[in-house]
């Protein structure tokens, strides 16, 4: 399996793991879970802990530019987790642009992760 996806309601966190290529049917599958998530939590905490990342198919571009454009407002806090190479410096520099705090961990500091989003205000 590419992804896993977990929830944590009494933080109004959601947690996104990707290891491998991201198939349409993962996507559909977290996408879905996570607009009924922020459906019923309003403004939500994002941790997205990519290991290995061997791309998307790209038939989920188009319904991944309109997950985003819909719901960015609804995250208030985004931890990125991972050693990639790009994956860190990509997230830092789009995060001004973003209107949530993001900030990127390496894949040993997970907990870290973890405990900076559940202590968010």
């Amino acid at each position: 399996m590419a992804t896993a996806y977990k929830e944590y309601p009494e933080y109004r966190l959601a947690e996104i793991h990707v290891e491998g290529r991201v198939s349409m049917e993962d996507f559909e599958d977290i996408a879905g879970r996570l607009e009924a998530f922020i459906l019923h939590h309003g403004r939500v905490r994002l941790m997205e802990v990519v290991r290995d990342f061997d791309g998307f198919d790209l038939s989920i571009l188009k319904d991944a530019i309109r997950f985003d454009r819909e719901h960015l407002k609804d995250f208030s806090h985004c931890a990125v987790v991972s050693d990639s190479g790009w994956i860190g410096p990509f997230a830092r520099m789009i995060a001004p642009f973003l209107n949530m705090e993001l900030r990127v961990f390496g894949i040993d500091q997970i907990e870290d992760a973890r405990c900076w989003l559940r202590e968010a205000e």
